[in-house]
């Protein structure tokens, strides 16, 4: 199952299938966006993962799968995971991130509190949008900017409660030029017992809509050379 970034959609996800026979693409639909539009947006991360976690109870766990999710979508995977663990439901067999440190490292900015003004002329940032882009860029996300701020105060405001690694591996997908992301694994190392491996992509933030099949690729390659994992149990590792 796959998060989006703030602000994104399922329908980031939409052409990933065709890049892949081996894998059965699902994103999640979140509250404030597509079909859910007229649901309010969630702004605290437990809420969310309440809601996520329903839809990967059975028949979905009882099935080989895995999580994936940029940046703010990378939180909400791993809370997702840990979720998982605490109510002993089958583990997913590999966590992939990308756009976001690891949850130890809090956000230093807090964008979602800036004036509209400010907080798009960050996005067009974050985007890299070029000039003859932005009209139609500005009234897209003027329409999403009350669900974009709320994810972004869900991100902002998340605070990690520190526990034991993931018994899961994780594997972090990073692009060159990212100025939100740490070197290397972004501490990301220090949330799995079992091992941690980075690809890295050309390009900044949103790497991702530019490299899509060789995401996917890295996706089904990494999962293919990994065994199924045992169910958890509820409670294991808790501290």
């Amino acid at each position: 199952m796959c998060f989006p970034h703030a602000g994104g959609a399922s329908a980031l996800f939409r052409n990933w299938q065709r890049h892949t026979a081996a894998l059965a693409v699902t994103a999640a639909r979140l509250p404030g966006r597509e079909g859910r539009l007229g649901e309010p947006p969630l702004r605290e991360m437990s809420a969310l993962v309440d809601g996520a976690v329903a839809g990967l109870r059975a028949p979905r766990t009882g099935r080989r799968y895995a999580l994936y999710g940029h940046s703010m979508g990378a939180l909400v995977a791993f809370e997702l995971v840990r979720r998982v663990r605490e109510l002993g439901l089958p583990l997913p067999v590999a966590l992939f991130v990308s756009g976001r440190d690891a949850p130890q490292y809090g956000d230093a900015e807090q964008v979602h509190r800036l004036p509209d003004g400010e907080l798009l002329d960050r996005l067009r940032e974050w985007d890299g949008m070029e000039s003859q882009e932005l009209p139609q860029y500005d009234e897209l996300v003027r329409l999403m900017l009350p669900t974009i701020r709320a994810d972004l105060t869900l991100a902002e405001t998340y605070r990690y409660v520190p526990g034991p690694p993931l018994p899961v591996p994780i594997r972090v997908l990073r692009g060159s030029h990212d100025p939100l992301v740490r070197p290397g694994n972004a501490g990301w190392d220090r949330q799995s017992s079992v091992d941690c491996a980075v690809r890295e992509f050309t390009g900044g933030h949103f790497f991702v809509q530019d490299h899509e099949r060789s995401v996917v690729e890295f996706v089904e390659t990494s999962l293919a050379g990994l065994p199924a994992r045992e169910p958890a149990r509820k409670g294991s590792g808790a501290r």
